[in-house]
């Protein structure tokens, strides 16, 4: 594995209501030719060489920005994979640091208490957490329920539930209401169209990201 081969990218999350830059989410991306495409297999990245990748991005952004790292539930249940962020955390406190978990099928089965453990040991040691794709796969409120008092942030994806739009409004409305409810910061993802910019105004949605506003972009 070549570190230079790796790379991540940056999409911005909007505050909607200041029409400003809230955070940066850093997505992972490989060379292939002259392409940068998302990676297969995330397990080819070691803890060292993603702390590196991580580290190096960073630099390349604004102090004091808020910055959103994914991890799948592979690479969440993993340690060293944590202690490697942390790491990073302790040497870079003018970053806020969010790891924010996202669903992917992994080869292994991940136990709820494997979760668990992990979030309470990463936000005992100052990192924040965000559960992506709320409301879709797998990621149902029973299953997510035991995680919501370690998280700060919650993300639904719209582009998940096209061209279901119907069925994607109320399962955005009863996640939103629940963030609300539960004082989590919550961010619709997906907006592509200035319809969608509409749903997330219609429902006071105060956070958005999505291809309407920008695309992953190299930046370094």
């Amino acid at each position: 594995m070549k570190i230079e081969n790796y790379r991540l990218f940056r999409q911005t999350c909007f505050d909607l209501d200041n029409e400003k830059v809230d955070s940066y989410e850093l997505l992972m991306r490989k060379q292939d030719g002259y392409r940068w495409l998302a990676p297969i297999d995330f397990n080819m990245l070691t803890p060292q060489a993603f702390s590196e990748i991580v580290t190096d991005a960073l630099l390349h952004l604004p102090s004091n920005s808020r910055i959103m790292i994914n991890l799948d539930h592979d690479q969440f249940v993993d340690h060293a994979m944590l202690d490697a962020l942390i790491a990073i955390h302790k040497q870079m406190p003018d970053y806020t640091l969010i790891v924010e978990l996202t669903e992917r099928d992994n080869a292994k089965t991940i136990m709820n208490v494997e979760l668990l453990t992990s979030a309470m040991y990463l936000t005992d040691k100052g990192l924040l957490l965000c559960l992506d794709d709320v409301g879709s796969g797998v990621n149902s409120f029973d299953t997510l329920k035991p995680l919501l008092p370690y998280v700060v942030e919650l993300k639904f994806a719209l582009q998940n539930f096209e061209p279901e739009i119907s069925v994607a409004y109320n399962k955005l409305a009863f996640w939103n209401q629940l963030a609300n409810y539960l004082d989590k910061k919550f961010v619709l993802e997906g907006i592509e169209t200035g319809e969608d910019l509409v749903i997330a105004q219609q429902l006071d949605i105060e956070y958005g990201q999505g291809f309407y506003f920008d695309r992953p972009q190299q930046f370094y």
